[in-house]
């Protein structure tokens, strides 16, 4: 592995431990507030003290216990400033673990209902409507999606890697692709969706763990919620190679739709190895 590739990898591991740790840390900074704050107020609290009995003496012909609520509010004040500092601080830390912890539920709730469902759904559908109303159903309900027309490389060290061999070529012919994970239609060619899958598992191999997100980004589709949540390890010694199945999907009229199964679901779990 080059220097450049370690760079890439230990910035690509760093930016997906901050985004999951990020709920703990404000944890842990909140708890620590707590006490510092605590240490604070008692440390202010001696002096305020005082504050209040020199006032109260100057106004109370040296009485130092005449003062009232508002006179000793006053005196006093300036000194319990660093601990209501620490005190907003630990209230806004908290609030931002709460919501960052929503966040994350919400999306893993939504990766573990899809992994569950959607190759039975996809599956149950098309053996349900195959034929002519598998034909009427799928054309009244598809939505293609354009992808961006992007061109994949990746960072060798001394050159750029790429699957691309220049310009001059014949240009691929644009087929209908259905992802069954993200139950998406798209339009792109056989080129680019090879080039989208050698060059995940070229960065899996190299970080070791990778979001789903990474595969639609090189396909030039948008980005989804739940692609960030789940995704593949190979820490554990199960996975070392994202596979794919292909198959093509001819309807009675002779539209042909290009299948890709994910024969390696991605999970949740992939945040684990982080």
């Amino acid at each position: 592995m080059s220097k450049n590739q370690a760079i890439q990898k230990l910035l690509h591991k760093s930016g997906l431990c901050i985004r999951k740790y990020s709920p703990v840390a404000l944890s842990f900074v909140a708890s620590a507030g707590v006490v510092v704050t605590a240490i604070a107020a008692a440390k202010a609290t001696p002096r305020a003290v005082a504050l209040v009995y020199a006032d109260s003496r100057k106004k109370h012909d040296g009485d130092p216990y005449a003062y009232t609520k508002k006179e000793a509010f006053i005196a006093a004040w300036k000194c319990y400033i660093p601990a209501v500092a620490f005190g907003a601080s630990t209230i806004a830390c908290i609030m931002g673990a709460n919501a960052l912890n929503r966040r994350q539920q919400a999306a893993l709730t939504s990766a573990y209902a899809l992994v569950q469902s959607s190759y039975k759904e996809y599956k149950d559908k098309l053996k349900e409507l195959y034929g002519e109303e598998a034909h009427n159903a799928i054309v009244d309900s598809i939505a293609k999606e354009k992808c961006k027309d992007i061109s994949i490389s990746a960072n060798g060290g001394w050159y750029d890697s790429s699957l691309d061999f220049g310009e001059g070529m014949e240009p691929e012919v644009s087929r209908t692709f259905y992802d069954s994970f993200s139950q998406r239609y798209f339009e792109s060619t056989i080129e680019k969706v090879i080039q989208a899958e050698y060059h995940l598992n070229r960065n899996f191999m190299f970080a070791g763990v990778i979001p789903l997100n990474d595969f639609y980004e090189f396909l030039g589709l948008e980005k989804t919620e739940l692609g960030d949540a789940v995704g593949w390890s190979s820490c554990n010694g199960d996975i070392y190679w994202i596979d794919f199945n292909h198959h093509r999907l001819t309807l009675d009229d002779g539209m042909e739709i290009y299948v890709i199964d994910m024969v390696f679901e991605p999970t949740a779990e992939w945040m684990e190895d982080l």
